[in-house]
């Protein structure tokens, strides 16, 4: 299927059903927000373990609430509503667990490089790691320079999530192949759906700009707390007024987009099935 027949199928039933698409994503939006509310255990000292039921809630919901999300946008592809029931549904729960299950062990693996270098820097941070030891492997990164290794250490840490990105574009078409009912539709077909995934990317470019720009200070500000390794305590930066411009662009330039950019891979996938009648 054409790139160029993608995006018009996409943007036909996006301004069709853009209203209802931009509810679906809040419903998907306050769903991980439900998940994500232990994590506030984290701010007191007595119960800190009890943030650990994210994890389990995750596991419960969103897998679950990520496949009636790709059985409603394939129900709006073929004319239907886009908004409906379907995506806080309990049909086939079990079955749907279990396969959310196995797409979170798969991307568990896609993250392994991330998770790893998260904990060595959360080691290095809580002081797990000796001070000295630690400046002179970074002084060693950046050729002698210390500012230089640090700036090398965020960079190869940003790399890390490189990985998570291709194994969520490589994985994006699974749960439309199980909601058209042919768990084999993507087989051979995993370039394209990986190419459709990425290109959706572009239509998040200019949010990601915005937090770019209000996140340099940010940044800068991280480099020169890092700077100060060895004075033995980091202060980290603040965004500041910063976050409520991230906020107004996350509302009006990405709860939008993507929604867009999750039915270019619905549409693709709907493409392989057509193509196969």
């Amino acid at each position: 299927m054409k790139m160029s027949k993608i995006l018009s199928k996409t943007a036909q039933v996006f301004f069709e059903k853009s209203g209802q698409g931009i509810v679906c994503v809040l419903v998907q939006l306050a769903l991980r927000l439900m998940v994500a509310a232990p994590l506030l255990f984290l701010v007191t000292t007595e119960v800190p373990y009890l943030a650990l039921l994210s994890i389990p809630l995750y596991l419960l919901i969103i897998p679950v609430a990520r496949q009636n999300m790709a059985e409603a946008m394939q129900d709006a592809i073929a004319g239907g509503e886009l908004l409906s029931a379907k995506l806080i549904s309990t049909e086939n729960y079990g079955r749907k667990f279990l396969r959310g299950l196995k797409q979170a062990g798969l991307m568990l693996l896609w993250a392994a490089l991330f998770i790893a270098a998260t904990v060595v820097l959360l080691w290095a941070y809580a002081g797990q790691i000796d001070a000295f030891t630690l400046m002179r492997v970074v002084m060693d990164l950046g050729g002698g320079s210390f500012m230089n290794g640090i700036k090398l250490v965020l960079v190869i840490y940003a790399a890390t999530v490189l990985p998570i990105v291709l194994g969520c574009a490589f994985h994006s078409g699974a749960r439309h192949a199980y909601a058209l009912g042919d768990k084999k539709l993507i087989r051979g077909h995993r370039g394209g759906v990986m190419l459709v995934w990425l290109a959706g990317l572009v239509a998040l470019i200019p949010f990601f700009a915005v937090v770019g720009w209000a996140g340099m200070d940010f940044v800068s500000g991280l480099v020169s707390a890092l700077g100060n390794l060895g004075g033995g305590s980091i202060q980290l930066p603040s965004l500041g007024n910063k976050v409520y411009i991230i906020a107004a662009a996350a509302v009006v330039l990405l709860l939008p987009r993507l929604c867009f950019k999750q039915l270019m891979t619905a549409v693709y996938v709907r493409g392989l099935k057509d193509a196969q009648a």
